[in-house]
């Protein structure tokens, strides 16, 4: 995916919160390369949070365990906002199930596939 798949509006915001450093350098690369700009990446809850605070991403890329904390209240804080999000975890699908605002959002999985987290990330942000 390049910058040419991408809206020519101005360029969308995406917030990424990973707490594995390589993994959300990588998925940072991805997305500017995919014409984004990238709020973060946040490597806590309060972090994403606080990021959100003083602006308001167009959408989201959310790891669930960040370092033993659940991403819980930020996908919360994304759904309150209306704010699309998908997931980059390696979380079990039935846990994932069983927690309300992680339920019926896309998991990309790690390893996760850069392309297809680019167009994702497309697909919910110019929604």
């Amino acid at each position: 995916m390049n910058q040419s798949d991408v809206p020519s509006a101005s360029p969308r915001t995406i917030l990424v919160v990973e707490d594995e450093f390589f993994i959300a350098l990588e998925i940072k690369t991805a997305l500017i390369s995919a014409g984004f700009n990238v709020l973060g990446p946040a490597a806590s809850v309060d972090h994403a949070l606080e990021l959100m605070h003083d602006t308001k991403p167009d959408a989201a890329v959310l790891d669930v365990d960040l370092g033993g904390e659940r991403v819980t209240p930020v996908a919360m804080q994304l759904t309150t906002l209306g704010t699309p999000f998908v997931l980059a975890s390696a979380a079990d699908p039935a846990a994932l199930a069983q927690n309300a605002a992680l339920a019926g959002v896309r998991n990309l999985g790690k390893p996760t596939d850069m392309q297809q987290l680019a167009m994702a990330v497309a697909d919910i942000a110019t929604a």
